[in-house]
């Protein structure tokens, strides 16, 4: 498994995990490898300093996933956690104060934009295309960081 540290068009950075680098070659190529903050195609491998791993004869495996201590720095648990809640309710806010228009939020914002429609709170998906071509428009739209998970609901 080969770690790729990746970047779309917009300034999202994230991990991405590849058989090979010609699967990482691929999935770009076949429009599959998408940002999962706002949906952009435009993806490519950040240029980062070598990883080298540990010797075979280490003993210990490191631990895969990230715990709050690692995401936030040492010692801030509770700023992570206060983080995370304060996401959960700009998410909630927006659940209960905004339709939700799927796919179409594009070619919503923009009929608002023109007075085609009555302006209303609308939330959406819209790829990265839909985002230059609304920004060149004069319409503002914000994409939102993943909400955050729910420890009551994981398995």
């Amino acid at each position: 498994m080969v770690i790729f540290d990746l970047i779309c068009d917009q300034h999202h950075e994230f991990e991405g995990w590849f058989k090979s680098s010609d699967e990482l070659s691929a999935q770009q190529a076949s429009g599959m490898l998408i940002c999962p903050v706002c949906d952009s195609d435009e993806v490519h491998k950040k240029i980062t300093a070598p990883k080298l791993g540990k010797k075979s004869n280490a003993s210990s495996v490191q631990q895969m996933a990230l715990n709050p201590e690692q995401l936030a720095g040492a010692g801030s648990k509770q700023a992570y956690e206060q983080l995370q809640r304060m996401m959960g309710k700009v998410h909630d806010f927006i659940d209960a104060n905004f339709e939700d228009v799927g796919n179409k939020f594009a070619g919503e914002a923009l009929s608002m934009h023109k007075g085609e429609k009555e302006v209303s709170n609308i939330r959406g998906t819209a790829n990265a295309e839909q985002l230059k071509e609304l920004a060149q428009e004069g319409v503002t739209a914000l994409p939102l960081p993943p909400k955050p998970l729910d420890k009551k609901k994981l398995n």
